[in-house]
């Protein structure tokens, strides 16, 4: 009896998003309709943003439904779930751990005979911690200062060894910081949309620090299509940088947004903390290099897409103040 040959990477077409209800799953099951893929959406719940024609497979990845598993087979699984993020408290370490680090490790047992191709988001920021570096490649050293990046860190370490072990087809993808339509800063889930909420309702702005630290700040649609070019075409094994290459501090970005806003931005200094890196910004030569990748969307044109989307979907800003890390 002769053995099925398995797929390549670029002859798959079909895709599941493990966490396809938060601001990079909803955008990437668009990404992924529009292209014709066959798609399965996995959540804890559902979305009403996910495309008409998606699976939807509800369920946690602690105890993955059957369902779950037999549509991994033959497809590109997008590893986007999780419970956590960056803070300098270490007090849910343990929580973030079961969470996050033991039950993709449980899902890996589980699937380490199924023919899929994971690609993994990791963090382009926490995993390589402290740096004075200018631009910061794939090869640099990882010394994250927070349990997010920490366990960030230990997954990419758990598809290395997966890989090595079991031959599990995997690639990471460290990507810098996103943002675009369908981001929400109740959710705590991006610094510009806290910014357009804040400055968009007159609420101070706090600045940790001087307002000088440097991010990489990257269009959602950009990440979307560095991602499936992953999937189909990113060598096994390897771990790639996804952000723009350019640096913008906090103040820059501040003033950007006020002025799309035409508001004028209040702003209230705190003091800095040490799990804010000072700068940050990713080199993205590999991925253009290996698979012809650049973002199509400078930071300007990106900031003045999510405000066309904004005033389209949410014409009056309410905000509510969950306390969380602005700037």
């Amino acid at each position: 009896m002769t053995q099925e040959r398995p797929q390549r990477a670029n002859e798959r077409r079909k895709a599941v998003i493990l966490g396809a209800s938060g601001f990079i799953g909803v955008n990437l099951a668009r990404a992924l309709a529009e292209r014709g893929f066959d798609l399965v959406c996995f959540a804890r719940h559902a979305s009403e943003h996910w495309p008409a024609e998606s699976t939807i497979i509800l369920g946690d990845l602690a105890a993955p439904p059957s369902q779950l598993l037999a549509a991994m087979e033959g497809s590109i699984v997008f590893h986007l779930a999780s419970s956590a993020r960056p803070t300098a408290a270490t007090d849910m370490a343990v929580a973030e751990i079961e969470a996050n680090l033991v039950s993709i490790v449980g899902l890996l047992e589980a699937t380490k005979g199924v023919d899929c191709r994971w690609v993994f988001s990791s963090s382009g920021g926490t995993v390589y911690g402290q740096t004075d570096a200018a631009q910061i490649s794939e090869e640099h050293a990882n010394v994250p200062i927070s349990s997010y990046g920490t366990v960030k860190l230990a997954i990419e370490r758990y598809y290395s060894l997966y890989r090595v072990l079991h031959g599990v087809d995997s690639v990471i993808a460290r990507i810098s910081n996103p943002f675009g339509p369908h981001q929400s800063a109740a959710k705590g889930q991006g610094l510009i949309a806290a910014l357009f909420d804040r400055i968009a309702s007159r609420t101070p702005v706090n600045i940790w620090g001087d307002g000088e630290n440097v991010r990489d700040y990257i269009y959602i649609d950009d990440v979307t299509g560095a991602l499936i070019l992953l999937g189909l075409g990113g060598r096994a094994g390897e771990i790639y940088n996804i952000g723009s290459g350019v640096g913008t501090s906090v103040i820059e970005l501040v003033r950007k947004i006020s002025a799309v806003l035409r508001v004028p931005a209040e702003l209230a200094y705190v003091p800095a903390r040490g799990v804010d890196v000072r700068r940050n910004v990713l080199d993205i030569r590999k991925i253009e290099r290996e698979l012809g990748w650049r973002p199509a969307h400078t930071l300007d044109e990106g900031v003045a897409l999510t405000y066309r989307w904004r005033q389209s979907h949410s014409p009056t800003v309410r905000v509510r103040d969950s306390g969380q890390r602005l700037a």
